[in-house]
């Protein structure tokens, strides 16, 4: 029997690592994707709202990460 012994903070961050990871992609896929079908007007008029949403989460979540990470040592 394992115990799941991880702090709660740890597991939500992880888990929104990975969606933010997916998020990423997905967009760097679609922006390609845009590129192949003729539609990059769409992307670049996009991209400045959607990188400034990526890039201020991904820093909310590495704040996330750093505050788990001394949590977890510190137990």
């Amino acid at each position: 029997m394992t115990t799941n012994k991880l702090n709660p903070l740890f597991r939500l961050t992880v888990k929104a690592l990975k969606f933010f990871a997916f998020i990423v992609l997905g967009f760097t896929l679609a922006a390609c994707l845009s590129n192949i079908i003729g539609a990059w007007h769409l992307t670049t008029s996009i991209f400045p709202t959607v990188f400034g949403y990526i890039w201020r989460s991904g820093i909310i979540l590495l704040c996330f990460a750093g505050a788990a990470a001394l949590i977890e040592s510190f137990r």
